[in-house]
């Protein structure tokens, strides 16, 4: 009804999140003929947004301008059918390996045995021996690390 929302402060919820909060003046609401649809149970109106709507909104924008949407074809054709395959294919819905380092691992591991698929697929030459031999450097500085995270886990026997 043409009333201001002042901004009223800044409170922080269950979950740690900082959000501003805006409300009108109970005695605006009390007279208004828009009450008993708008907030039937309240005092008055109070709307909660979070700190970064201003940076949100920008995004938002961005993501949806045409240059946005041309950029974000590349990564739709190539990133994601990579984890969608490998989540609903090869089983790595979860990564049942320890710590950030060990899912790091697998998920390169993953990204590159799907690119040789790839490459293979579209009638690229089988690998040689350099390109084992790249993969393998990479992995170098912790191979120890690497073969203790792969080993299957002990399995409990029950005894009767």
């Amino acid at each position: 009804m043409n009333r201001p929302l002042p901004f009223k402060g800044f409170y922080t919820d269950r979950d740690g999140s900082v959000l501003k909060r805006y409300w009108t003046a109970p005695k605006d609401c009390r007279v208004c003929p828009m009450k008993s649809r708008c907030v039937p149970n309240t005092k008055c109106k109070k709307i909660t947004g979070t700190v970064y709507d201003e940076q949100y909104l920008r995004a938002y924008g961005r993501q949806h301008s045409e240059k946005g949407k041309q950029m974000k074809k590349p990564g739709q054709s190539t990133v994601e059918p990579v984890f969608g395959s490998s989540a609903q294919f090869y089983g790595l819905r979860k990564i049942g390996v320890p710590g950030k380092a060990g899912a790091h691992k697998v998920m390169l591991m993953t990204a590159i045995a799907f690119n040789l698929k790839k490459y293979l697929k579209k009638g690229g030459k089988k690998p040689s021996l350099d390109i084992f031999k790249t993969i393998m450097n990479t992995f170098q500085g912790c191979p120890a690390i690497f073969c203790w995270q792969i080993q299957p886990r002990p399995v409990l026997l029950k005894t009767l």
